[in-house]
């Protein structure tokens, strides 16, 4: 869980070449290398994103409007909007993490770390994983050991062995869309996402759990990918103070995906 990494590695894996899943009638015929090639090509093919979202998160489970904008490789904007205007924003850009809230005319910035990335998008995660979910893909992971493949219940079942757990990633047994995925380390649940209401190929609907049961539902109203975004929006915004991350206090309900 700890870095996220190209899949597309595993395409050539000579100890699994060849392996069919053939499941129940209705599965489409697919072999792990199949499996594993078409999430490296949505990957490629999916570089950027601007979207209007409703998040709901937190103890209040109540709904909040955001604006994202994502550029891959390391690049996130999160802009929570309020009744009256731009709420917070909190932003990714290589190895720098900001948080700005307009009302207090104060930037707070920091290292883009596991710990801080858990503390503004609530889990402990990489740069690249926050990415990954955003643009609709589970977290590239590169496994240490043959990946295996099963199906049940309509759906394919890749699991891909790590060096302290494994990833698995569920498909639609039909088109192959990737439906959710887990994450375990140490034999514990580090991470779980779900992919529903595909448009487009596009999925409108996100949800992540992560360890200690903290969970988030996005919803997306309008997406654009691939749409071009200037990097300089990704940029920590000019204020008046700028202060550590640790100086930062955030409401419940006004950060991350996932509190």
């Amino acid at each position: 869980m700890r870095r996220g990494r190209l899949l597309a590695c595993l395409v050539g894996v000579a100890l699994v070449a060849g392996c069919v899943g053939r499941g129940p009638r209705g599965l489409r015929p697919v072999t792990v290398e199949e499996l594993l090639g078409d999430l490296a090509a949505r990957r490629a093919a999916v570089t950027s994103l601007r979207a209007q979202a409703r998040l709901r998160s937190g103890l209040t489970g109540l709904w909040t409007r955001e604006a994202l904008l994502v550029r891959r490789p390391d690049a996130v904007r999160i802009d929570v909007l309020s009744p009256f205007g731009l709420a917070l924003a909190v932003g990714v850009r290589g190895s720098i993490l900001w948080a700005y809230p307009p009302a207090e005319s104060t930037r707070y910035e920091g290292p883009a770390s596991a710990a801080n990335l858990r503390r503004f998008l609530g889990a402990a995660v990489e740069v690249g994983d926050v990415v990954d979910v955003l643009l609709g893909l589970p977290p590239a992971r590169v496994a240490v050991g043959p990946p295996a493949l099963a199906a049940h219940a309509g759906e394919y079942r890749l699991t891909l062995p790590l060096a302290a757990g494994a990833q698995t990633i569920w498909f639609a047994g039909d088109t192959l869309s990737v439906r959710r995925a887990e994450e375990t380390r140490d034999g514990a649940l580090a991470l779980r996402v779900g992919f529903d209401d595909y448009r487009d190929g596009f999925p409108h609907l996100v949800e992540v759990a992560v360890a200690g049961g903290a969970a988030a539902r996005l919803a997306y109203d309008a997406v654009e990918p691939n749409a071009p975004v200037d990097p300089a929006l990704f940029a920590p915004p000019p204020a008046s103070r700028v202060l550590p991350l640790e100086a930062a206090a955030l409401p419940e309900g006004r950060g991350g995906l996932s509190e």
